[in-house]
């Protein structure tokens, strides 16, 4: 490829090179005193020409697609008591990630692991106007079925036809796990997961300590239950790749 359409290129981007003998010496004297102490073999090209791509906004589509997959989640668990607004956000983040669905949610390092309060709101008022699901955190059962409970099913076999077993196979993993369960496997994926991104050493240790670095309130739970829950990952093979 010719200089000048490099050169082109860059600019489009916002990485214009100096051409003038005035412009490279004004580079010079800008940047002689920098030095880089980037470590080359943690560069990630492939990430970093990603992140240079525009940002694909969602559309009223991607939430009715999320609010279809939270529907199915909640259609066959609804009946389990340990069904509720924690454990729906880990199980759609699990999809997000290990499913690889694009949820379009903005999962925080909460005390309770990676959460969206945005997110619960706009999936409980979805239900309603649906007329599938109400809401109630007193009820035993904490996600009632209204006149159109169902109704979401057309939808997610179409959308989701071809991610129909790995979300089943969430659904149903995680089918009797209480909240306590799924928010530690939750964020243990999530540290496991930035600990893959970062390019970083992964052994057990470091992903404990992540682990307790994630938030104060993660100091409930005790190592041993953190190392069980690690062990119980890898052996079923549900973890970041």
């Amino acid at each position: 490829m010719e200089e000048t359409k490099i050169n082109e290129i860059l600019i489009s981007l916002g990485f214009g090179l100096p051409q003038s003998p005035d412009e490279i010496k004004a580079f010079d004297d800008t940047f002689k005193s920098c030095k880089t102490e980037s470590d080359p073999n943690k560069i990630d090209s492939y990430k970093i020409l990603e992140d240079l791509k525009p940002k694909k906004k969602a559309t009223n589509i991607d939430y009715h697609k999320r609010t279809v997959l939270a529907a199915e989640i909640v259609y066959q668990l609804h009946q389990e008591n340990t069904l509720g607004h924690l454990k729906l956000q880990k199980l759609l983040y699990l999809c997000q990630n290990s499913a690889r669905i694009d949820i379009h949610a903005n999962f925080l390092k909460q005390a309770m692991g990676p959460y969206d309060n945005r997110l619960m709101r706009s999936i409980d008022k979805k239900f309603k106007e649906n007329k599938w699901f109400s809401y109630n955190p007193r009820e035993y059962e904490k996600y009632q079925p209204l006149e159109k409970y169902g109704g979401h099913k057309e939808w997610f076999e179409r959308y989701f036809n071809q991610q129909l077993p790995e979300i089943d196979f969430i659904i149903n993993k995680f089918r009797k796990t209480k909240t306590r369960a799924i928010e530690l496997i939750a964020t243990i994926f999530a540290c496991w997961k930035e600990i893959i991104d970062e390019k970083q050493l992964l052994t057990d240790e470091i992903l404990v300590h992540k682990f307790y670095e994630w938030h104060p309130d993660k100091s409930k739970f005790h190592k041993d239950e953190i190392l069980q829950t690690i062990a119980f990952m890898k052996n079923d093979g549900f973890h970041p790749n």
